[in-house]
């Protein structure tokens, strides 16, 4: 009986064995496929965060030209405002000058007239056709280039 006992011990030990080994390899097998999974997730990781940075990168990009083009589109009408308002400076000022000049042109007429008017005893004769009073004025236009009626 001592043989029994001794065999089922032997017997109990490498069925102990058996199923450690067993279950070590099954966790061995778990650890390799869950390595397996972490590996493969870390990969589709790794492809989602490079789509995702070529997709951000694409968005630079166009905003990036979109910023381009607004600012030449800035510098143009910049430059175009800018001679627009040298063109219109340009004008107001020959605008002015010309005004300038009218109002010299009429205070030089008025001033002639009031000077006309203060002495008119002492001017000249205008026409020779006042020479000989006696006749009348003889032309149908006066020294001045006024026509009579």
């Amino acid at each position: 009986m001592a043989g029994f006992i001794a065999g089922a011990i032997i017997l109990g030990t490498a069925y102990q064995a058996s199923q450690a080994r067993k279950a070590r390899k099954d966790a061995e097998n778990q650890q390799r496929a869950a390595l397996q999974q972490q590996a493969s997730d870390a990969a589709a990781m790794r492809q989602e965060l490079a789509r995702q940075t070529q997709a951000y990168n694409q968005q630079a990009t166009s905003l990036q030209q979109q910023a381009d083009v607004a600012r030449q589109q800035f510098e143009q009408s910049s430059l175009q405002y800018k001679e627009n308002k040298l063109a219109m400076e340009k004008k107001a000022a020959e605008v002015q000058a010309a005004a300038d000049e009218e109002r010299r042109k009429a205070a030089a007429a008025e001033a002639s007239a009031l000077r006309a008017r203060t002495r008119g005893g002492r001017r000249a004769l205008l026409s020779q056709e006042r020479m000989t009073p006696e006749l009348g004025v003889q032309s149908t236009q006066l020294g001045t280039g006024m026509m009579m009626q």
